[in-house]
């Protein structure tokens, strides 16, 4: 892993940052819109474009709060892990477990595992996907959720087969939290993540938040803009019902972001490093991402209430979208650079998807060639060896260093042959770099007379960890 390089925040940047925004506002017609950068733990920008009230003309500010739908899901899903590592529910116990009235609904076959909360988190449920429906009815009350269970028509499949975006799905760990925790949801997540982590103006109560500086949501029809109703708060608001400003929001990514890399630190919370960490693997069947701008993105995975990609040249990020009747928004984290950026804007399902890796590649642009890290002494002394074998044409200069299986698997006599081929077509070579992977394995480079040529070297897991693997590429 890449050791995390701090952004040169400069003026050119920050103008960049904001003509960007006021671009994609102006293009995307949405009425106000705000985005934060956050890195190494600090909001380092807001920019702000428009105006959160067209009616009254007044603009969109640094604390202006927005509602930002389905990007709830990962607070909901952390709530869920919180759960678990307090020891007082099982990811892949049945929902049932939890919500009793779960366990009169038919299976969608007869041969269909149980849903478990580990088939909620990741939408493989076999629940039909519900974003226009599941955006209407926020306020659905604790009844209106039973009848639901109890009479719906709820499966497209049977559980964990496919990927299928269920907001009903996190409706329902918002019923587990309840259930399990023994206050309302939003209670729970309040006490438990909201107030540690300072988040005084985030709110499942959108009627409430109007009341103060609020964005309100808008459409526009034939030319003309009107307001969009104000979901209330209700039973299934876990899976997408929040209101937040960009202070309070970059609270929350700074945590998220806090738990990479894994360390030795003490653990400091609200919810545990290794969890945090947890919702960001894939758990789910990675899908091919629809285009953007007429190109395709890398393949996504889901893991509990995060997406996980991996492109160039942003490497790995954590993302989700949200939206709603009058929102849309999206946020987008690179834990191994320490980077977070999300933007939210006050119209109709706003793609601010399109904006966030925008705003992201302007920051990677302006930061420092990223410095390769340390390797471990382990990794040292193997590729020190591997060197002075090719520097003397024998293999057997290493051997203190080999593991067992080294010279089993490929006799001497044939490493000492490819040696000598390599050092015929490349010449003498003096190590470039080490690039570990990890403390057990990574690629050198040695820079050799006529070209380049790359290694790659794994180690055993004994006390002193041997060259178990070693292969060589001819850079061209």
């Amino acid at each position: 892993m890449q050791p995390r390089q701090k952004v040169g925040y400069g003026e050119a940047m920050f103008a960049e940052i904001d003509v960007a925004c006021a671009g994609f506002a102006e293009q995307e017609q949405i009425p106000g819109l705000i985005a934060g950068i956050v890195q190494e733990g600090r909001l380092v920008r807001v920019t702000t474009v428009g105006l959160a009230d067209i009616e009254g003309a007044r603009k969109v500010g640094p604390d202006t709060a927005f509602r930002i739908a389905s990007m709830t899901k990962n607070m909901t899903a952390l709530a869920i892990l919180a759960l678990r590592d307090q020891g007082r529910l099982a990811l892949d116990a049945p929902l049932s477990e939890y919500v009793p009235q779960f366990a009169a609904v038919a299976p969608a076959t007869r041969d269909s595992p149980p849903v478990s909360l580990r088939h909620l988190l990741t939408h493989v449920a076999g629940f039909v996907t519900d974003d226009p429906w599941g955006d209407r009815v926020l306020g659905m009350t604790p009844a209106e959720l039973d009848a639901l269970i109890a009479t719906g028509t709820l499966f497209a499949r049977p559980p964990g087969i496919a990927f299928e975006y269920s907001n009903l799905g996190y409706a329902l760990l918002g019923r587990v939290l309840s259930n399990v925790s023994g206050e309302p949801y939003q209670a729970f997540i309040r006490r438990t993540i909201l107030q540690p982590l300072g988040m005084a103006r985030t709110t499942f109560d959108a009627i409430e938040a109007q009341r103060g500086d609020y964005a309100f949501g808008y459409r526009l029809d034939e030319g003309q803009w009107s307001r969009e109703r104000i979901e209330p708060d209700g039973e299934v608001g876990a899976m997408g019902g929040l209101a937040t400003t960009v202070p309070d929001y970059a609270r929350w990514v700074a945590f998220l972001l806090s738990a990479w890399p894994a360390r030795d630190d003490p653990d400091s919370g609200p919810v545990r490093r290794s969890s945090v960490r947890e919702m960001g693997l894939w758990h789910a069947p990675p899908f091919p991402p629809d285009p953007v701008d007429g190109l395709v993105p890398p393949p996504s995975a889901y893991g509990y209430g995060l997406m996980n990609s991996v492109d160039a040249p942003l490497g790995r990020r954590l993302h989700h979208a949200g939206g709603l009747p009058g929102y849309g928004s999206h946020v987008l984290m690179l834990p191994d650079r320490g980077w977070g950026v999300f933007a939210f804007g006050n119209r109709t399902y706003a793609q601010m998807s399109r904006l966030t890796p925008r705003l992201a590649e302007i920051l990677h642009a302006a930061a420092p060639q990223p410095v390769s890290a340390t390797p471990s002494p382990y990794l040292a002394r193997a590729v020190a060896a591997v060197v002075a074998a090719y520097a003397v044409g024998r293999i057997e200069t290493g051997a203190k260093v080999f593991a067992v299986n080294f010279l089993l698997d490929m006799p001497a006599r044939l490493r000492d042959a490819e040696l000598a081929a390599l050092k015929e077509k490349l010449g003498e070579g003096s190590l470039d770099k080490i690039e570990p992977v990890h403390a057990l394995a990574g690629d050198f480079t040695l820079a050799c007379d006529r070209g380049r040529l790359k290694g790659t070297i794994a180690l055993s897991p004994e006390a002193e960890p041997g060259i178990q693997k070693l292969t060589f590429a001819v850079e061209e």
